[in-house]
């Protein structure tokens, strides 16, 4: 039988502890046409916005920026906005939230990622949501390439 969603999971080995003995599904990670491929690790923003929200003091905006610098390596940038409250004047708080973002983050996606911190309101939002991946890898692809032919 074959059955495609797009949906990512996968069937979980322990018993229901309500006695069935069918396969197990774990709750739902992302959607394939949603994943990223960074440095040959599957990145889903689900992942990161499931990170991203256990931190009390970031907001519900975030928008990531995959990137291709010069020496071929991906990047991934995240831009998060604080809550009100997490803007407490001190340098030593941003740096601490910044830093265990970072540190989450890394231990879930296996990749490294730089946080930069914003205030509320600033990432751009279309009819109330923002756009949360902005792959711009395409874009130094396309300019390699016609300076190539060019």
């Amino acid at each position: 039988i074959r059955y495609h969603t797009g949906d990512v999971t996968y069937l979980m080995d322990e018993r229901c502890s309500c006695g069935r003995t069918s396969r197990k599904l774990h709750r739902f990670l992302g959607r394939a046409d949603d994943m990223l491929i960074v440095r040959g690790i599957n990145v889903f923003p689900s992942q990161i916005e499931d990170v991203l929200m256990s931190i009390p003091e970031i907001g519900n905006y975030f928008q990531v920026v995959v990137d291709r610098k010069k020496h071929g390596l991906d990047e991934i940038s995240i831009q998060v906005e604080l809550k009100d409250e997490a803007f407490t004047g001190e340098l030593a708080d941003l740096a601490r939230i910044q830093r265990i973002t970072e540190d989450k983050l890394k231990s879930v996606l296996n990749v490294r990622s730089k946080i930069e911190l914003v205030e509320k309101g600033s990432i751009p939002r279309t009819a109330g949501k923002s756009r949360k991946v902005v792959d711009l890898r395409d874009v130094y692809a396309k300019d390699e390439r016609s300076m190539k032919r060019g």
